[in-house]
């Protein structure tokens, strides 16, 4: 299937656009460094995790970071490629211009498989979504581990000729490389490429393709393992802990599980990561199930921390395309939820196949938009499949997929924390945030119980504050169990009257001692889900982090969840 002439001016005039949006962005945004950052670029110096294993830790540090030995080659040559930018610098010009290309050819791709809309459709849709560029200016595998992700899934999933087989070979290769990368990548590339051509009878191309990734990765497993040795869960007990914290809320973890070699270490993990479960899962009525939703589906409906202030017409684009993430995936989900199962067809089984993946890697892992990040374009690829055969396909498709988006939406409402921006941050004292709660959003008698996501991730700080409702104080950090992630207080019998009368306002302020590394962090629900909050004397919800508006994510509940003093230590 070819293009006709205007599609193929529209696809030129986007890719030309497009590849200036993401090469300005990544010569004028500011580089990204994590501390993990820092620690790739010095072991990518160094040869470590590539060509030598990284030090073993002493006993009883634990281990939150492992080398990713394609990531580190990836380093090693785009720390050189542009000498006069500067070594990071370098890293980001590299993987924005590999992730703008590998949008617009997988673009390209799909327009000669799906026609001409298609193909639009997927490069308009991944090049506006401006998180995958954002991920581009963080020296992180997010980026890269995305530019391959997409292209394999699209030649793997819809090939030129079905007939050939040779091709999937090189597949297993890109996969394997994507799994050297960012192993979570690599193994749903393995699965979905068992699920779509098991189903699809084509068994040869099935065997080529596994072929293809042993024959890669086996070899680097085989040198990583002297990397960790005797650790049973291959340095994953980390993350396997912070994904079974309240919230993913690590500061909530202590003392963090260690061990005197990484054999004991991953033991001690795995049972404070079971202790943890056990809580949530003894948790009663609506605490339990808006936890378990959050852990299930953040990862893939919030949004992840990025800076947009230093561009103010940038910064205007990302809020926009942020505020239309979660309707983008919904729409997708829905389409693949509605798309009709055909045996020849692999659309609906990989999307279904792709979503449990996703939730899997939230529950265990932790529901980290970070994590999910490189999956979305292909999900978008999916979906816009999907929508082709719908459209064919007519009749009742139509109106049931209607049903079905509108489904979404009024669950996201209803669960909206699953939707949360990282991060708001009160950075100093004196600072309020007033937070109105419609008639009727509390109980109507007591006891009741109200709780508000904000904390310090520094446990032992000054960092104070104050709540109160209609002017007269609730509660204070003083007197709360300040490693949790939320606020849990009794809501007074005079406040739930006046709930029932009409809408009431709570206020946060900010009290005791702040600073650089010493502030409260709170995550943000975004419009038009909830009623926003506000911020005294500013214009801005958390000026410190560039986030303009939203809510803070609070809930209500009967009964009380507020623990002694005396019982809690």
């Amino acid at each position: 299937m070819s293009f006709s002439a205007r599609p193929c001016v529209f696809f030129l005039c986007v890719a030309l656009l497009g590849l200036s949006l993401y090469l300005w962005s990544a010569f004028a945004a500011p580089v990204v460094l994590w501390s993990d950052s820092r620690i790739d670029i010095a072991w990518a110096k160094a040869g470590l995790g590539i060509f030598r294993p990284i030090p073993a830790p002493p006993p009883g540090i634990a281990v939150g970071h492992l080398p990713k030995p394609g990531y580190l080659l990836f380093l090693r040559f785009a720390l050189g490629v542009f000498p006069s930018l500067g070594e990071t610098r370098s890293i980001v010009v590299v993987q924005s211009a590999l992730l703008a290309l590998s949008i617009l050819a997988t673009s390209l791709w799909l327009a000669r498989r799906r026609g001409g809309a298609a193909g639009l459709a997927l490069a308009v849709i991944c090049l506006l979504f401006l998180r995958l560029r954002d991920a581009a200016s963080a020296v992180m595998t997010e980026a890269l581990a995305a530019a391959l992700l997409l292209p394999i899934a699209a030649l793997l999933l819809y090939p030129a000729e079905r007939g050939r087989r040779w091709p999937s070979a090189v597949l297993g290769l890109a996969a394997g490389v994507l799994f050297l990368i960012r192993p979570n990548c690599g193994a749903a590339m393995l699965l979905l490429a068992c699920a779509s051509l098991f189903l699809t009878r084509e068994g040869k191309r099935l065997l080529l393709f596994c072929c293809g990734f042993a024959a890669l990765v086996l070899p680097f497993w085989y040198v990583g393992r002297s990397n960790l040795p005797g650790d049973p869960l291959h340095g994953l007990g980390f993350q396997v802990v912070e994904g079974s914290a309240d919230y993913y809320w690590a500061p909530s973890i202590h003392p963090w599980p260690v061990g005197a070699t990484p054999g004991e270490a991953a033991r001690e993990q795995l049972r404070v990561a079971r202790e943890n479960w056990k809580d949530t899962l003894a948790a009663a009525g609506p605490d339990r199930r808006r936890q378990l939703v959050w852990r299930a589906l953040h990862g893939l409906l919030g949004i992840e921390y990025y800076d947009l202030r230093w561009s103010p017409a940038y910064a205007a684009a990302g809020n926009a395309s942020r505020l239309l993430s979660p309707f983008l995936i919904l729409a997708a989900i829905a389409i693949l939820l509605v798309v009709p199962w055909r045996r020849d067809e692999p659309t609906k089984i990989a999307g279904l196949l792709l979503l449990v993946l996703l939730v899997g890697q939230n529950l265990l892992l932790g529901s980290n938009p970070r994590y999910a990040l490189p999956f979305l374009p292909v999900i978008f690829l999916l979906a816009i499949c999907g929508g082709a055969q719908l459209a064919e396909s007519g009749g009742m498709r139509g109106l049931l997929l209607a049903i079905s988006f509108v489904g979404l939406l009024l669950f996201a409402a209803w669960q909206r924390q699953a939707l949360d921006w990282q991060w708001g941050r009160i950075e100093r004292v004196g600072v309020t945030l007033r937070q109105r709660i419609p008639r009727g959003g509390l109980p109507t008698s007591a006891p009741a119980t109200l709780h508000i996501r904000i904390a310090s991730p520094d446990a032992g700080s000054s960092t104070h504050w104050t709540l109160s409702a209609s002017g007269r104080a609730m509660a204070s950090s003083e007197t709360g169990d300040r490693r949790k992630p939320t606020i849990t207080v009794d809501i007074p019998s005079w406040l739930l009257a006046e709930n029932q009368r009409g809408p009431v306002e709570i206020s946060l302020l900010s009290t005791g001692s702040y600073g650089d590394t010493s502030y409260l962090l709170f995550p943000i629900i975004p419009p038009p889900f909830a009623h926003t909050a506000r911020r005294d004397e500013s214009a801005e919800l958390s000026p410190a982090t560039g986030v303009r508006w939203g809510a803070l994510d609070w809930w209500a509940h009967e009964r009380t969840d507020v623990v002694a003093a005396s019982q809690r230590n």
